[in-house]
């Protein structure tokens, strides 16, 4: 089962440049709790990046504990930290503004149609994008194949289900989950087929 740790902020009194540092501290503070609680892994903010690999794709591991997988992700009032003892891609946004252009360039002609039939107001048509986008973000994450990557070669579909839609993905071997958490923010995980349903636990850092 996958886990997924979370804990928010207010980002409203910090400069750019602080809140990237900020989000960057409380992912690792999410990545270390999640190891002491779920895998009585022990370690702390000075050690815990020399646990930690990089190879080419980009994609951070733990050298010395392949069985354990995470993925972390950050954006303005939130940070999360997903586990899991197979690949797995977190991704979380809070619905707003984005460039009308990412539509033709992140998303497949079966998700445009989705954005344009569910996107009906200004905010449902962010809420779409963002539940489309985050998705893309978590498949990629999981996956390791980088930024340059051909968004529109795989896409998602959602269940006619309007208040908790689930999410099926083009790709036969990835599962998907998307929620909605309390602080309004969207966050999707892609991970393995044979896994069950995450469990979300917030922190408090």
């Amino acid at each position: 089962m996958p886990y997924i740790l979370y804990t928010a902020f207010d980002p409203e009194p910090l400069s750019v440049s602080e809140q990237n540092r900020l989000e960057h501290r409380l992912g690792r503070r999410l990545l270390i709790r999640g190891l002491a609680e779920l895998y009585s892994v022990s370690a702390d903010e000075d050690r815990i990046g020399d646990m930690l690999s990089v190879p080419d794709s980009g994609k951070p591991y733990l050298s010395g504990y392949p069985e354990i997988r995470f993925n972390i992700t950050h954006c303005a009032g939130l940070a999360a930290c997903a586990f899991d003892s197979e690949e797995v891609g977190v991704d979380a946004e809070m619905p707003g503004y984005f460039p009308e252009i990412l539509i033709k360039r992140a998303l497949s002609p079966a998700e445009r149609q989705l954005l344009s039939e569910r996107g009906i107001t200004e905010d449902l048509r962010n809420e779409w994008f963002y539940r489309l986008w985050t998705l893309k973000e978590a498949y990629v994450k999981r996956s390791g194949i980088g930024v340059d990557t051909d968004l529109t070669a795989f896409g998602f579909s959602f269940s006619e289900n309007e208040t908790s839609p689930s999410v099926t993905c083009t790709d036969p071997g990835v599962r998907c989950f998307q929620t909605a958490l309390p602080t309004g923010h969207l966050l999707s995980l892609c991970y393995a087929k044979n896994r069950e349903e995450p469990q979300i636990l917030p922190c408090s850092l």
